[in-house]
């Protein structure tokens, strides 16, 4: 962690909740905000919001237990993660801020977010989904279902499980180079997912592969803005990866979408100051 990073880190206030699928700390003061992070991260995703964002916010940190360093929970149950997530992420916004709440959520966060919007109402004042569409799949083949990609979600939760270290460090450090720009980035990132649970990695990896939430948007009441992120090493053309989200996020009420170009699936570390730009002009609706 460099400098600055712990320093922020630092400054976080006591834990404000352990439960039995996460923990979560605070740090500032004024109005909440809840930051979801994604598959094998840390709530140090979100490490640039309190200078970028400035003062005046509570940011509510959830760490998802066997992400990061925290151990699983004894309560996980195989390839049904999301749901129980954001029913616990329901209860902690009822009891410790008892409103509903604006709410940022990156990759396999942005699917829990999704959920807890739709199936609890009253703890979500506005959703910001980031680089992850309503159907992670589609990412892989447009014709993607959850039917097709079973077969290709149970064998790549068994290959990852099955990785000796050396190879699941190489395939990180591979996999993290798509994902980011910065080599210290990358780094980080490396370590987040050598210092996941493997089990658990596995099985939500498995989990995201076959949910379909494009069918539920319509019921999601709160304004949902999807922000996605384009670089030319990484990425179909500007249009095709339009098309790819346009059409996944085709049943919402009520949001808008943006594309940040120049950045990776961590566009918040490849470009901060859009991205928290885009999240101040957000907040400010």
């Amino acid at each position: 962690m460099q400098l600055g990073s712990l320093t922020r880190w630092l400054k976080r206030d006591t834990l404000a909740w352990e439960g039995e699928l996460f923990t979560a700390s605070t740090m500032g003061r004024g109005r909440d905000l809840v930051m979801l992070h994604g598959l094998a991260a840390s709530p140090d995703t979100w490490d640039e919001a309190p200078e970028c964002l400035g003062a005046g916010y509570k940011l509510h940190l959830p760490h998802m237990r066997g992400f990061a360093g925290l151990g699983p929970s004894a309560f996980r149950d195989p390839m049904n993660f999301l749901k129980p997530m954001s029913d616990a992420l329901a209860g902690y916004i009822r009891k410790q801020i008892g409103k509903p709440v604006p709410v940022v959520a990156h990759s396999m966060g942005g699917l829990v977010g999704l959920i807890l919007a739709r199936d609890h109402p009253d703890t979500v004042e506005r959703l910001m989904v980031v680089d992850v569409p309503a159907y992670f799949s589609v990412l892989i083949t447009p014709f993607a279902t959850p039917s097709s990609m079973a077969g290709l979600a149970q064998h790549s939760r068994r290959t990852y499980i099955d990785k000796s270290k050396p190879q699941l460090l190489d395939d990180l450090r591979r996999t993290s180079e798509k994902l980011v720009t910065s080599a210290h980035q990358i780094e980080r990132i490396v370590e987040w997912g050598m210092t996941s649970d493997r089990p658990t990695t596995a099985d939500v990896m498995a989990e995201v592969m076959v949910t379909d939430l494009r069918g539920d948007l319509q019921r999601i009441k709160a304004p949902v803005d999807v922000v996605y992120a384009w670089d030319k090493a990484a990425h179909p053309s500007r249009l095709a990866l339009d098309q790819i989200y346009n059409a996944a996020y085709s049943g919402l009420v009520q949001g808008n979408k943006l594309r940040i170009d120049e950045a990776r699936h961590y566009v918040m570390f490849d470009q901060p100051a859009i991205f928290y730009d885009a999240v101040n002009q957000w907040l400010a609706k």
